[in-house]
This record gives structure tokens, C-alpha cells and sequence, in this order.
């Protein structure tokens, strides 16, 4: 018969039991950006640039959905 095998991939990133759930989102999300910037664009504290991305997407999808709502009910 055959044996099974243990899976022993290794996680990438493992918690701590201090480290909340907060920060291992904000960690990913971090390790998830620096993949698409390229190098002259990351940073070492990301929170500032993080923060004006929000609001610029906020603005975006205001304007576009302000846009969509006035074509849907015909004002």
C-alpha cells in the first residue's frame, strides 16, 4: 500500500499570537503592492500613499457612480 505523504509546505508568512489581525492584512496587502510597483515607487511607509489611493478611489467611483445614477433615472 501506499504511504501518504505529510504536506510540509512551509507558509510564507506565519502569525505570531501578539500579532493581530490587522496587521497581518496590512502586511499582505504591503507584500501584494510591492509586487506591482516597480522600484522607484515603494516606500518604506506606505500608510500616506495608501491613504490618498482610498481617496482617490473614493472620488472615482463617486463621480462615476453620480454619472450612472443621473443616466439610469434620466435627470
Amino acid at each position: 500500500m501506499a504511504k501518504k505523504q505529510n504536506n510540509t509546505r512551509k507558509k510564507s508568512h506565519q502569525n505570531t499570537p501578539e500579532e493581530g489581525i490587522l496587521s497581518e492584512a496590512w502586511n499582505r496587502m504591503n507584500a501584494d503592492i510591492d509586487k506591482l510597483l516597480p522600484q522607484s515607487l515603494r516606500r518604506k511607509n506606505k500608510k500616506k500613499f495608501m491613504v490618498w489611493l482610498f481617496l482617490a478611489e473614493l472620488l472615482v467611483l463617486g463621480v462615476v457612480g453620480k454619472i450612472v445614477f443621473d443616466w439610469w433615472t434620466g435627470s
